[in-house]
């Protein structure tokens, strides 16, 4: 599989280049097919994981075994950051949604990395820092909004982070389901594809299988405000 460019404000992204070699001369490639879990809530977190191609979904489960999309990562993405330093259980699931190729290194070599090169640290201080910010911005413009309005958020992010301009629009290149919606959304799978089939009734949005094409992003951004 081609390693992709990483994507821009992730931590192989945002390495200087001499520290980026020098990470990923430790440890060595791993190939998950779509599906397949690159890591399990409540195993140790021994090692740490820098995407290189494809994307993944990060999930909860809940004690009834009710699982949550937490967020989508990307090339360049590290995984693990959180519980690296003590081998902590991990606090979720990540799981393939297309074939992804990552660089797996021991938590013990990540941490000797990081206490070598300071900026390195610094770096990945700034990545967590970024991700608390803008889940807790979320989780506060999502008290305020209906299921068509979390839809059309979700959906301009999406655009922001993964579009592609087309002559039709931006189309998305992240292969989510409405499941994947629904679970990221808070907002039951029938209430995803009621508000995907208005929004294409307006003419906001365009869907193929696996494939969303925003035509109005204005529009979509009006319904961020609270209903």
């Amino acid at each position: 599989m081609t390693v992709q460019r990483p994507e821009p404000g992730t931590f192989l992204a945002l390495l200087p280049d001499d520290d980026r070699e020098a990470l990923l001369a430790r440890g060595g490639r791993r190939r998950f097919a779509r599906g397949e879990r690159l890591m399990h809530q409540g195993e140790p977190g021994d090692r740490v994981l820098l995407l290189l191609a494809g994307h993944v979904k990060a999930s909860a489960s809940d004690p009834l075994g009710h699982e949550s999309v937490l967020s989508f990562r990307g090339p360049g993405d590290v995984l693990g950051e959180l519980t690296f330093i003590h081998a902590d259980p991990r606090s979720g699931h990540v799981t393939a949604i297309e074939p992804v190729s990552a660089h797996a290194i021991a938590a013990s070599e990540f941490r000797g990395f990081l206490l070598e090169r300071p900026t390195a640290a610094l770096v990945l201080i700034d990545v967590i820092g970024r991700r608390v910010r803008e889940a807790n911005s979320a989780r506060a413009q999502f008290s305020d909004l209906d299921t068509l309005g979390r839809v059309a958020a979700r959906l301009v992010e999406l655009s922001e982070r993964y579009g592609t301009p087309t002559a039709e629009g931006i189309e998305i290149g992240l292969p989510v389901t409405q499941e994947d919606l629904g679970s990221w959304t808070a907002s039951s799978r029938a209430g995803v594809a009621g508000a995907l089939r208005t929004m294409r009734d307006l003419g906001w949005i365009q869907t193929e299988r696996r494939r969303i094409t925003v035509v109005d992003r204005d529009a979509l951004t009006q319904q961020l405000r609270p209903a």
